[in-house]
């Protein structure tokens, strides 16, 4: 348990050579549920449209905080928006490249440092 505590306080306090992984947690809370949920979702292999993302963080930030964010994140590289086939306005939400590679090289880094 202390060397879960020690790794998460250098991972935090630490600069992160992962461009997507250092811009979901610098954005506090709401940053970091955005990233977890879309990349559950993903891994899951279940859409996520817009508005769910946007639904998981309002809790930790202003719908127009989120919102603008997502926009962010899209303009940055890190998410993709893919307007449905079915229907045009429902607007569905996916990590990139980018952020599907870094998160999986984090996350191995995470678990190994912490067994």
């Amino acid at each position: 348990m202390i060397n879960l505590a020690e790794y998460l306080l250098h991972e935090f306090k630490e600069e992160t050579p992962e461009k997507s992984v250092k811009f979901f947690r610098s954005h506090g809370g709401y940053g970091y549920v955005i990233w977890l949920t879309l990349l559950l979702k993903y891994f899951k292999k279940e859409t996520l449209p817009i508005e769910e993302l946007v639904l998981s963080a309002e809790k930790y930030a202003s719908r127009r905080t989120v919102v603008d964010f997502i926009n962010k994140s899209v303009d940055g590289g890190f998410l993709v928006k893919v307007i449905s086939n079915t229907d045009r306005r429902k607007i569905f939400v996916e990590p990139s490249s980018l952020t599907i590679s870094e998160y999986s090289y984090w996350a191995a880094k995470f678990i190994d440092n912490v067994k």
